[in-house]
């Protein structure tokens, strides 16, 4: 037998080999997965939170969102209504305010809309004690303040949720708080539950999955077999692979990443749609307590990122990255965040310092004057 003979038998042996042993791990990971009745690998992110979202509504059998929240075909998920608890009170337009507001303000009287996630909304914090209504009772009485934040969500859901319902109370000042790890939420179409997802495919940005599908009709989807967790179509071995290489590419936070691509387009569109109707839009950032507490964080990239792009933009920025950090150095013993293990948020503390600063940051601006003649 020739040496190209030897070489050509060896090679072939060797494919054959693999091939057993990658049909041998595809099967072992099928029948893992199938026993433990987990959910199986797959490099879409949004794709293995929808099945584990399944998942769970076949535990229990209740296709339907928690207590906090009322589906939304186009936010996906909104505040729910008329929420009366000792900590946490809605109204009927799904604001985190206990008073309803007409369409159009009183003569003379100013209004600012608040869009963001869970540091906005105030989450485990009073409504007395949130950013939103300490502005409007100690600073702003003689404005409408509106709070439209709504938990868990991200900078994309803030722009729609504006679009959508916000911009027809005619605010003077929308602002959008910007939590730097929001940037993670905007590259994905399922979290909580499913969400609209925009596409850096161009400018402008590409609006992806709305209007989002019902809890039930997802739910039946999987119940009568039109879609399946798992199944022959892509093979788990590979999936269980690209699984961090895909998740990274979604979570990349390096100049040029798909996620800057996409928070630089959010960014325009919302200030563009908020110009167009008159009104100033402010971006305000708040940072992790990383930056504050161990003096870096690796979403520092994404907090200078945003303030260049707000500035390029020609928005009035507020960042409480130095203010929270100056007042950590006076106040050691006043805590900015609440404890981690309770969910990390903003104390009553701090958002008393947003209040503060975003009402001076305003004032010194010269957006508290109000002209509804617009």
């Amino acid at each position: 037998m020739s040496g190209k003979e030897t070489i050509g038998r060896l090679i072939s042996l060797s494919l054959f080999y693999l091939v057993v042993v990658f049909l041998l791990l595809e099967g072992g990971l099928r029948l893992y997965y199938t026993v433990t009745d987990k959910v199986p690998p797959h490099f879409d992110y949004s794709l293995r939170k929808e099945w584990e979202w399944v998942k769970q509504r076949a535990v229990d059998g209740n296709a339907s969102f928690n207590k906090e929240f009322d589906y939304d075909p186009w936010i996906g998920w909104n505040n729910r209504a008329n929420i009366d608890t000792d900590e946490v009170k809605t109204n009927a337009q799904h604001m985190r305010n206990e008073k309803e507001f007409s369409l159009e303000s009183e003569v003379g009287r100013g209004r600012l809309l608040i869009v963001g996630d869970s540091f906005s909304f105030g989450y485990g914090v009073s409504n007395p004690q949130t950013f939103a209504y300490q502005l409007a009772d100690e600073y702003l009485p003689d404005w409408d303040v509106m709070n439209m934040a709504v938990s868990a969500t991200g900078t994309d859901q803030h722009v729609i949720s504006y679009e959508r319902y916000g911009k027809q109370f005619r605010p003077d000042i929308v602002v959008l708080g910007f939590y730097l790890l929001d940037y993670n939420r905007n590259t994905i179409r399922f979290r909580f539950y499913a969400k609209p997802m925009f596409q850096a495919d161009g400018n402008p940005l590409k609006l992806t999955n709305s209007p989002v599908p019902a809890p039930e009709r997802l739910y039946d989807d999987y119940r009568y077999g039109r879609k399946t967790i798992g199944g022959w179509g892509y093979s788990y071995v590979l999936a269980a692979f690209m699984q961090p290489i895909i998740s990274h590419r979604v979570r990349d936070r390096s100049e040029g990443a798909l996620g800057r691509q996409v928070l630089a387009g959010l960014m325009r569109r919302f200030e563009e749609q908020v110009s167009a109707e008159g009104a100033t839009p402010v971006w305000l950032i708040l940072p992790d307590r990383d930056i504050v507490e161990q003096g870096q964080s690796k979403y520092e990239a994404i907090e200078a990122f945003s303030e260049k792009t707000a500035k390029e933009l020609g928005m009035p920025v507020l960042n409480m990255d130095q203010p929270f950090r100056q007042f950590a150095r006076q106040h050691p013993d006043q805590p900015i965040w609440r404890p981690k293990e309770i969910g990390g948020h903003l104390s009553a503390t701090g958002h008393r310092l947003v209040a503060e600063h975003l009402y001076r940051f305003l004032a010194d601006r010269g957006l508290l004057r109000v002209d509804r003649g617009r």
